[in-house]
Parts: structure tokens; sequence; C-alpha cells
């Protein structure tokens, strides 16, 4: 009768034990903090839209870039254009050209997965609107292109 005790005592401690340790909680890692990475995810956008739109061969043609925040333009951070570091590029405020990219705002999907709505402002024309499909591979942000739906009208 002790004997059996004592196994069902052990059952009791032991199966929780390597339940608790085999349960990987502890494995997983931590999310990026959403707000720290927003401005990279916007670069990408911009990075993209740079060689969606830019005419192809010739010499590099100049966009005015901006961001969209609720529904005001604004100017991306000096540290955002320093990491653009692109000589075609300028922020909206001080820009001359007539082609304006607009990254923004962005809707996240997952942690690894967002969604960012994008413009290109051509002075005679208005604005086109797409979405971009962004996903964190490798540690870094990478924008996979415009998402395309199906719309029946």
């Amino acid at each position: 009768m002790t004997k059996l005790i004592g196994q069902r005592f052990g059952l009791v401690v032991v199966v929780p034990l390597l339940w608790a340790g085999c349960s990987g909680a502890a494995a997983q890692p931590k999310p990026p903090d959403r707000a720290s990475q927003a401005p990279l995810i916007i670069e990408e956008v911009l990075r993209y839209q740079v060689h969606q739109f830019a005419s192809k061969g010739g010499e590099a043609e100049a966009f005015c870039v901006a961001v969209r925040e609720d529904t005001v333009l604004v100017d991306p951070s000096p540290a955002m254009m320093a990491r653009l570091n692109s000589k075609q590029l300028q922020p909206q405020s001080k820009c001359t050209a007539t082609k304006t990219l607009i990254a923004g705002p962005i809707e996240w999907s997952r942690d690894d997965e967002v969604r960012v709505r994008g413009g290109y402002l051509r002075a005679t024309e208005g604005e086109t609107r797409l979405a971009y499909r962004v996903v964190r591979e490798s540690g870094r942000w990478e924008c996979l292109g415009p998402i395309i739906s199906w719309d029946p009208l």
C-alpha cells in the first residue's frame, strides 16, 4: 500500500513539472515594439514606391515624400530621410518636384505583418492610392508589393 501511494505521489509531482518545463512559453521571442517599428516600415514602403513609380531607364527623377498621419501629410523625420539616403527624394515641405510618394498609415495584421496605405500624387493627375503588404523576415521589414484585390465594381 505504501508503495502504491509513493508512486501516485511521484506522478502527481513529476507530471506537472514535466508539463511546465515542456510548454515552451518562455522560448517564444518577444515581439518588437510596434511604435519603434513604424518608421522602418514606412521607410521600406517609400523605397518600394521609388522603384515602382520611377521612369524605367534614363536619369533618376526627383520625388517628394510624405507620411500620412490620420488625414494630414507630414514630412518624414530627418532620421528617416538620412536612412533613405537618396538625392532623388526630398521632404514634401521642401520639394519642388511634381510627384509625391506617400506612405501611411499602418494597419497591423500580426507582429510580423502589416498593410500600409500608400499613394502616388501627381500634380496634374491627382492621387493613386494603393495598399502594400510588408512582412518582417530575418529581423528586417520587407515590402512585398501592392496588394491586388478583386473589386467587382
